[in-house]
């Protein structure tokens, strides 16, 4: 078969990880006897231009190294075509791979050597023509996505919930975050703190904010929060951490096949963790769009 693996440039400290293990999978592929073209890029758009290329070419597989940025724009790339995703996680977060039963290290070459597929959906959003794989953080949720990405890498996964704690701190200084959710064709107008449809059950480093969420159920769970005084947030977020979220009253998860969220217009919009464009959006499903290198459910 025909791999592309996708990597990062080698350097020392968080984030060099990468390299090292997309050069250790492309040995290990070519002594399977496969086909191996490596693509070193810095940065995700040089990524993405040369795998483009490499897909329009008719790779069999796309291997993602690194965080979910990486494996969310290979997601976006192959879905709707018959290239399969592979996961090598080596990031921060990985939260893609963790719902995905992928662990980090030796076990995740493991899986992609074995070459297990499924099929599973994503998450579209009209307006951009893009997927998403995993969730679209919307509300306060995007603010604390958009200021972990830019706090230093060395702090690793924690930086979600360091930032997830400044956010709550400044949430009396700030006015209410105000949102219509039109929930298959059904507008909502509420207050809210966190508005995230989501693929996965886990996002933000490893907080499971939806157990119950499958991939390949053809529907994306939309986790509401409304809002909380700021003591009572913080017990939720070690609440989402254990993924015990739902049991909360502010709580609501509604599945849906599309939900058009119009709220503040300084929100950006997070897809995977990474800045997607300011509100209104649209984020529909879109089933059984995209194979995935993984093991099988147990």
């Amino acid at each position: 078969m025909r791999y592309a693996v996708a990597h990062g440039r080698r350097r020392r400290g968080p984030g060099g990880s990468s390299a090292r293990v997309g050069e250790q999978a492309v040995v290990a592929l070519r002594a399977g006897g496969h086909e191996v073209t490596e693509v070193v890029a810095g940065s995700l758009a040089q990524a993405r231009s040369v795998c483009a290329t490499l897909l329009a070419d008719g790779i069999d597989v796309l291997v993602a190294v690194g965080g979910d940025g990486v494996v969310s724009m290979a997601a976006d790339l192959c879905a709707g075509t018959s290239t399969a995703v592979a996961i090598l996680p080596a990031g921060t977060g990985n939260d893609n791979a963790r719902s995905l039963g992928i662990e980090r290290g030796a076990g995740a070459l493991e899986v992609l050597l074995a070459d297990d597929r499924r099929t599973v959906d994503t998450l579209h959003l009209p307006e951009l023509d893009r997927h998403v794989l995993s969730s679209v953080t919307s509300a306060l949720d995007a603010r604390i996505s958009d200021r972990a990405n830019r706090w230093p890498r060395i702090l690793g996964a924690t930086t979600y919930t360091l930032s997830a704690l400044v956010e709550i701190a400044l949430l009396r200084r700030q006015p209410p975050l105000n949102y219509v959710l039109t929930v298959d064709g059904t507008p909502l107008a509420l207050e809210t703190l966190v508005v995230v449809p989501v693929n996965m059950p886990y996002l933000g480093g490893g907080l499971h904010i939806c157990p119950e969420a499958d991939p390949a159920d053809g529907l994306l769970d939309l986790v509401v929060i409304r809002p909380v005084p700021p003591r009572q947030a913080v017990h939720l977020l070690r609440a989402v951490r254990a993924g015990r979220l739902a049991d909360h009253s502010a709580v609501t998860v509604t599945g849906a096949r599309e939900v058009r969220i119009e709220g503040p217009a300084d929100i950006v919009a997070q897809g995977d963790g990474e800045p997607l464009a300011p509100l209104p959006l649209t984020v529909q499903v879109a089933p059984s769009i995209l194979q995935v290198v993984a093991p099988a459910l147990t």
